[in-house]
């Protein structure tokens, strides 16, 4: 073999035995979606979901995942270390301070969290397109704060229903900067 042949088998990372030196014999990831979130009609609906933001929505200290449902209601996954899987806490329970989260008439396409209004916890915004996919909506955004115990929509207190300030003009996107 030349010295120029050689060079280029050291320079393209292959060796005599034609492995290059970067391959690996086990594999780098391992899918555990099955084990961390497994379909479940509670926790993992079949359902078609768009939007994802990532915050602490029970206060723990702990980051949650706000999954955006477009057919079938809004999912807060919380990791539970006994079961070492994801498990919704916004259930179908009107007692449940997650509630409100669920959104099940909206057609959410969209959803951040930030702190809007500076009191320490992320307010979570969900944009919903009702099936209008451009134009006015027939069914409005949520602007979600915890209070009283439990997640309000602040959009549909009775000031802002009067004022008209929720949005019902369909969107694709949505994003929140809260600088401090």
């Amino acid at each position: 073999m030349t010295m120029s042949a050689w060079i280029l088998l050291l320079t393209t990372g292959v060796s005599v035995l034609g492995l290059s030196w970067g391959q690996r014999t086990e594999p780098m990831f391992a899918s555990v979606t099955q084990s961390v979130f497994p379909p479940d009609y509670e926790n993992n609906p079949t359902q078609l979901n768009y939007g994802v933001a990532v915050t602490d929505v029970d206060g723990d200290g702990d980051l949650e995942i706000f999954v955006s449902g477009y057919n079938g209601p809004n999912l807060v996954l919380k990791y539970d270390s006994f079961k070492k899987r994801l498990v919704n806490i916004a259930v179908d329970n009107r007692s449940s301070p997650y509630y409100a989260l669920r959104d099940r008439q909206g057609n959410a396409i969209g959803v951040t969290a930030c702190d809007i209004d500076g009191d320490g916890r992320e307010e979570i915004y969900v944009l919903n397109t009702n099936n209008a996919f451009s134009g006015r909506t027939t069914y409005t955004d949520k602007l979600f704060k915890f209070r009283n115990g439990r997640f309000e929509d602040l959009l549909n207190d009775d000031i802002n229903e009067n004022r008209d300030v929720a949005n019902r003009v369909a969107g694709r996107s949505v994003a929140c900067v809260d600088r401090k």
